[in-house]
């Protein structure tokens, strides 16, 4: 009775870091999706910049340059 007891305990033990595990998988997942989601309205507005007008993209890329001090 008391093996048993005890690998009752065991498996609720495990279960738990299985549950914990899961969990934290699924923050980290949920943190990708959002990331990803980010970097690609980043590339789409990046994209719509380069298709206007070559002087505005050279314009941008001029204020992003350090100036000489």
């Amino acid at each position: 009775m008391d093996e048993l007891a005890r690998e009752k305990q065991e498996v609720l033990r495990l279960r738990s870091l299985l549950v914990e595990r899961d969990a934290e998988l699924g923050a980290a997942r949920g943190r990708l999706l959002e990331l990803e989601t980010r970097l690609k309205y980043v590339f789409g507005a990046l994209r719509r910049l380069r298709g206007g007008p070559a002087f505005l993209w050279k314009r941008l890329t001029g204020l992003r340059k350090p100036q000489g001090r």
